[in-house]
């Protein structure tokens, strides 16, 4: 423990002897003739959660005491004058010759350790920017392992570290693996979605118009299901509105995916007009396009795609989109009925 560790005997300032005595909440090392009390603060230490784009993390095998020949993070002293997180990537090019930019801070872990004393370990998340992994002097080996099942670890603030990298990550992943499904392409980090989207609402967009394009015959004949139990008076029209339901999911992909594209709205006024002549109530239209709203998102839900921090604000304003575009749907459907 911290206990072995070598002892003050000198002052660093008058080279006068070094004693002990209580100084506020402790007993602490001061020097007996300046009266300079020393407190002993723990040493800054930086390391890197560097995780490829399948799901494995960049290890060091040690090379030198304290313990030797076992794996860990990239990890060293911050030097004096220097900024922990400017720490971080230079152990990281010094120990695997990869090249690092922060993400995020992960932890700050306090500790005793019986070789170097009081350690603070401030972990961030980083991102490979270049370099080529290679070993450093310091170094047996550095290369990646799967983040699920890697060596044990050295240091117990690494693997601490980790499991809070993967707490902070499950959501994410879990929806990226969702989203795989339907677009193979993405990597297993999801790194590559900021590059084919301008932005999370155009991606999920994306997934929006794909599930629909994809299940619409499924999210019609459940909207008829619905509608066939909750709005009896439809039941002998439900085959024609199966059709103009059909026609509105085609053109919300449209609504969805271009930014105000322009959907051909005013060709509602003559389905108005077909839906009168036929004595469809205008009531029981307005309830079947808000059932075909939830229609859409029951079946998205059911994909397991927006449970996670990306989908919340974003899926707010998708469904504000879709909102309007139903209220579109009903304004000119109403002209049909109220047309001379």
């Amino acid at each position: 423990m911290a206990g072995n560790l070598k002892k003050k005997k000198f002052c660093c300032f008058c080279g006068g002897n070094v004693g002990r005595k209580n100084a506020g909440d402790k007993e602490r090392d001061y020097c007996t003739v300046c009266g300079t009390i020393f407190y002993e603060n723990p040493l800054p230490v930086a390391s890197s959660i560097l995780v490829n784009e399948d799901r494995e993390v960049l290890l060091v095998k040690r090379k030198n005491a304290p313990y030797k020949g076992m794996w860990c993070l990239p990890i060293g002293f911050a030097e004096v004058g220097e900024d922990v997180h400017d720490a971080a990537l230079r152990e990281l090019e010094e120990e695997t010759g990869v090249k690092g930019e922060i993400i995020r801070l992960i932890d700050v872990d306090t500790v005793d350790n019986y070789f170097y004393g009081s350690l603070a370990i401030v972990t961030y998340e980083v991102k490979m920017t270049g370099g080529k992994i290679c070993p450093g002097d310091d170094a047996l080996d550095a290369k990646f392992f799967s983040i699920l099942d890697h060596p044990k670890l050295a240091w117990s603030s690494n693997e601490k570290a980790i499991q809070l990298y993967l707490e902070y990550h499950k959501d994410s992943w879990a929806m990226i693996d969702s989203f795989k499904q339907l677009f193979p392409e993405v990597s297993g980090t999801g790194e590559d979605i900021s590059a084919r989207a301008k932005d999370q609402r155009v991606f999920l967009s994306d997934i929006l118009i794909k599930i629909i394009d994809k299940d619409a015959s499924v999210i019609s004949s459940a909207w008829a299901d619905e509608v066939r139990v909750g709005i009896p008076a439809l039941k002998p029209h439900l085959h024609t509105l199966v059709d103009i339901h059909k026609d509105i999911l085609k053109d919300i992909q449209v609504w969805l995916g271009s930014h105000g594209a322009r959907v051909r709205f005013e060709k509602l006024i003559d389905v108005g007009k077909d839906m009168k002549e036929q004595n469809i109530p205008l009531p029981d239209v307005f309830t079947a396009m808000a059932l075909g709203r939830k229609a859409i998102w029951v079946h998205v839900i059911k994909k397991n795609i927006l449970g996670s921090p990306l989908g919340i604000y974003t899926t707010l304003e998708l469904n504000n989109r879709i909102i309007l575009f139903y209220d579109k749907v009903v304004h000119f459907i109403s002209k049909g009925y109220f047309a001379d």
